[in-house]
């Protein structure tokens, strides 16, 4: 991703925050009941979870831009 290499170390599970109110954007239940429906992963031995992101651990720090390509090795 741009300039800087990454390895992805699990799926980020997803907790009920992003649905509540902050400040004057209003609470939005249907955002974690989409992530819920179109995308649940196998995490660990925690089961099949409603996930949206990844972590990573950098293995080449280097500058990243909004906009920068993100590839994927064949690999994976």
């Amino acid at each position: 991703m741009g300039e800087a290499l990454f390895r992805v170390l699990v799926s980020t599970p997803r907790c009920v925050v992003p649905t509540l109110r902050h400040d004057e954007l209003k609470a939005d239940p249907g955002i974690m009941r989409a992530i819920a429906r179109e995308h649940r992963i196998p995490v660990y031995d925690l089961g099949r979870l409603a996930c949206f992101g990844v972590y990573l651990d950098v293995l080449e720090p280097g500058t990243v831009r909004l906009d920068d390509t993100v590839t994927r090795p064949r690999s994976c």
